[in-house]
């Protein structure tokens, strides 16, 4: 059995999360992803926070991951069916602070 890890990318300004054990899992066309990290969630305080970079297509700006959120375009699948950017909180560590982005 494979391990699963939460991973994201963002591809053509939608930002797609999940459980997979490789980035490219979540990708319908490699040439449209803007990099990639993981993820923490926090029940408490409905939270997902992105950090670090995907071996397969590099780090994510926080602008980029910013974008996607203030645009609503948040997934939990790379069919673009399951829209989460209402219902949770989100940050981004930098490995410096933990930074709010809604």
């Amino acid at each position: 059995m494979k391990d699963l890890y939460p991973k994201f990318i963002i591809e053509e300004g939608n930002l797609i999360l999940s459980k997979v054990t490789f980035h490219k899992e979540l990708v319908t066309d490699k040439s449209l992803v803007k990099g990639g990290g993981f993820f923490d969630f926090d029940d408490e305080s409905n939270s997902f926070t992105f950090y670090g970079k995907s071996s397969d297509f590099g780090a994510s700006d926080i602008n980029d991951i910013k974008e996607c959120i203030d645009n609503k375009k948040v997934f939990t699948n790379k069919m673009l069916t399951r829209n989460i950017s209402e219902k949770f909180n989100f940050y981004f560590n930098n490995e410096s602070e933990i930074i709010k982005l809604k």
